[in-house]
């Protein structure tokens, strides 16, 4: 990924830089907090789950961890966030301008990676790309219309399409693209694309929950940012056609901003008493369920499959599953 930026103009390298987590706004060198590079480890999980090695994966490794953070650098735009991963947002520290450029080049570097990877599939590796982002980009204008629609006319089935389609897309062709550019078994990459898309539903899910609930010091962003922001998000959702009594009471209380933190406080009180919290935690273990269940329909090496079944279980609670000292090979038993 560095030698991927490295070409960029200095100022759009820092940038790219500096949300990565490999350096601070002025461009000194920093262990600072950087992206947890799930999509990356899809890629090269997949690589070992197809049998191809992992290292001709690595451009779309590299491509699909750029496209991540463009969605961020312009999330952040969008919705004029200041803290992300616990420190100033490119938007806060540079400018909005300078943001949607450096995005735009981490754009066009990841169509670079998979351009230059020298493999035969390349054109197919493209096409799968820009299908992606093409989703994003209409999956964020239904996320726009949500916002201007009441809660209770929101019809559930659209809000969880559009979950699935943000949280899992770049985790899905991620499988994809490592076994279309190391020549991998499709099939095994087309499995995994339909587990990664209920791992994004169940995330988005728990997304939704942490940016009003969460602890500020692990999501990396301020309590109750969503509720802030006026956005109708999933707890919402389920709390207001669940008990539709709810609506005007959170209107009164999330009117015109500035918000204080108690009238927050009492809406996010709100939701949980009407079931938004309680039904969206249910919403994401159903669908963990679902792409752990994709999973055990696979005869992957029985330690591949645990490592991605981690991978999915990471993806959504955050937590790391203890495993048994020793050897990877020894870690879980032959294929099962």
């Amino acid at each position: 990924m560095e030698a991927a930026v490295a070409p960029l103009p200095a100022a759009l390298a820092r940038v790219c830089g500096y949300y990565f987590g490999w350096c601070d706004a002025d461009g000194s060198p920093t262990t600072g907090r950087g992206g947890r590079c799930l999509q990356a480890t899809m890629v090269l999980l997949t690589a070992e789950a197809t049998g191809t090695d992992p290292h001709d994966a690595l451009p779309a490794a590299v491509a699909v961890e750029f496209l991540h953070n463009v969605s961020l650098l312009h999330d952040d735009v969008v919705d004029q966030d200041s803290i992300r991963r616990g420190r100033p947002t490119a938007l806060a520290a540079f400018g909005a301008g300078t943001s949607v450029v450096a995005g735009d080049a981490l754009w066009a570097a990841a169509f670079d990676a998979v351009l230059h990877s020298g493999s035969p599939a390349v054109l197919q590796a493209v096409t799968e790309l820009n299908t992606t982002v093409s989703a994003l980009i209409h999956t964020a204008g239904r996320e726009v219309l949500f916002d201007r629609t009441p809660a209770q006319e929101i019809p559930l089935s659209d809000y969880l399409a559009v979950c699935g389609a943000k949280g899992g897309a770049l985790l899905g062709v991620s499988a994809v693209l490592s076994a279309l550019l190391t020549e991998g078994d499709l099939n095994t990459a087309h499995l995994l694309r339909r587990a990664a898309h209920h791992a994004g539903t169940a995330w988005q899910a728990v997304n939704d929950l942490e940016n009003i609930w969460g602890d500020e010091t692990l999501v990396g962003k301020p309590c109750y940012q969503d509720l802030r922001a006026g956005k109708n998000t999933l707890p919402v959702i389920l709390a207001a056609q669940h008990d539709p009594a709810v609506v005007p009471e959170l209107t009164t209380l999330l009117g015109d901003p500035p918000h204080t933190r108690d009238a927050l406080k009492a809406a996010a009180r709100l939701l949980e008493d009407a079931g938004g919290r309680a039904r969206a935690e249910a919403v994401s273990r159903q669908h963990l369920e679902m792409a752990l269940t994709q999973l055990t329909a696979t005869s992957l090496p029985a330690p591949v499959r645990a490592d991605l079944e981690d991978l999915l279980n990471f993806t959504v609670t955050r937590t790391v599953r203890p495993r048994p000292s020793g050897p990877r090979s020894q870690t879980h038993g032959a294929g099962d």
